[in-house]
């Protein structure tokens, strides 16, 4: 298992993710990261003109995928 990170830029701020999680394949973080964009697309609340965007980190750094959240609010 290798850790994977998920910070969120928006509004031109980045939510840094400290603590990651575990998972068995880039491709599932890959799918968790798209799942948390849908997760934020989902609220009401959602600015939807913020340009917020899920990014996949791995351990080392590597940026393995972006998410944009406003792409998923139809989705939803």
């Amino acid at each position: 298992m290798r850790r994977y990170y998920f910070p969120i830029l928006h509004d031109g701020e980045t939510l840094a993710d400290d603590v990651g999680e575990l998972f068995r394949s880039a491709e599932l973080a890959v799918q968790y990261g798209a799942r948390v964009a849908r997760d934020i697309a989902s609220d009401p609340a959602y600015d939807r003109d913020a340009g917020t965007l899920v990014i996949v980190v791995d351990a080392t750094g590597a940026e393995m995928a972006r998410h944009r959240v406003a792409s998923f609010a139809t989705a939803v």
